[in-house]
């Protein structure tokens, strides 16, 4: 009897253990990614075969209207997803909310009224063109000289130029990063970062899922801080320059080099706004000062006759000149005689 019951036992585990992960990975929350007019939703459980999927207002709803899948693209690979675009839109908007139904091609649900608010949407736009609303040039350099401790030193300094050729006026807001303390700043500028290196190819493209999850977490974040077009702290940019921030002694130049900061940037009406990621950068070059060398005229002083050679050939020039004349006179003398 008790090695009947060890056996019942070890067989509802066992079953347990089989049914649980299923349970989990059938609950898996799907993305949402909004891409020009319409919306794409992405489950893990449903991305790699073709499936059926309808919209209901209720949890309990077997009289629905079901739609054939997509796929999120043309590209070899592409995903299987449901969808938000013209022919469905009465089914979910903006302002409501719906459950998700989705069923395999045996009609076996795969999703299950899973509550589903467009207003969760990841923007794709807003993460695939920050830093590219606005055109920028961050190669520029400025130059400037200062003194520092009686030593004169040019000083080499990062700046934005905006690139747009339109004559409308711009506003920026910089906001320091704390290298040192973990915030939402912080985290924008990682994210944005790991985005750049994935759509580069610089690293390993990582899943779907995973994918949007960083796209997910970037969008929520950036949507946070992104300055408001009233807010009373833009600054207008000047001839279309932003200088990063000052470094007014060596001490400031050691704490804040290298120093990392994003720059929000807007357009004269506020109706675009964008964000730039920077990092301080100044480069300090001691000017030596070129050694002045002054050349005195003097001026040529009389001639004097301490010098006994210029004596001796002074008189023996007279002596000559008296001898010729004599000459001279004695042979015009016998002429006339």
């Amino acid at each position: 009897m008790k090695k009947s019951i060890k056996i019942t036992l070890m067989l509802i585990l066992l079953i347990a253990i089989m049914v649980i992960p299923t349970f989990i990975s059938a609950n898996t929350e799907s993305k949402i990614l909004k891409k020009s007019d319409k919306y794409l939703i992405y489950n893990e459980n449903a991305m790699n075969e073709e499936f059926t999927f309808a919209f209901g207002e209720k949890e309990n709803q077997e009289d629905l209207i079901y739609f054939p899948s997509a796929k999120d693209s043309s590209e070899e690979g592409a995903k299987n997803v449901a969808y938000i675009d013209e022919t469905n839109k009465s089914y979910l908007n903006e302002n409501s909310e719906a459950f998700l139904f989705i069923r395999d091609k045996e009609g076996k649900y795969i999703i299950k009224a899973e509550k589903i608010n467009l207003k969760n949407a990841i923007d794709n736009e807003v993460v695939e063109t920050t830093t590219k609303r606005i055109k920028v040039d961050t190669s520029k350099t400025n130059t400037t000289t200062q003194t520092i401790n009686g030593v004169k030193n040019e000083v080499t300094t990062g700046k934005i130029v905006i690139t747009d050729t339109n004559s409308e006026k711009y506003y920026y807001m910089i906001q320091v990063l704390n290298q040192e303390k973990q915030n939402d700043y912080t985290e924008l500028m990682k994210l944005a970062k790991q985005i750049n290196e994935i759509a580069n190819k610089e690293v390993e493209e990582p899943n779907k899922m995973e994918k949007l999850e960083i796209m997910e977490k970037f969008y929520t974040i950036y949507k946070k801080l992104e300055p408001k077009a009233n807010d009373t702290a833009w600054l207008a940019v000047e001839n279309k320059e932003i200088m990063q921030p000052k470094f007014d002694t060596a001490e400031d130049e050691a704490k804040y080099n290298n120093q990392q900061y994003i720059v929000f940037i807007k357009n004269e009406d506020g109706s675009i706004i964008d964000a730039q990621f920077m990092t301080c950068e100044a480069k300090y070059t001691q000017i030596k000062e070129k050694e002045t060398i002054t050349i005195k005229e003097t001026s040529k002083l009389p001639v004097t006759f301490d010098n006994l050679t210029t004596i001796i050939i002074i008189f023996a020039v007279i002596i000559v000149a008296i001898i010729i004349v004599l000459v001279i006179r004695k042979k015009a003398n016998r002429k006339q005689d």
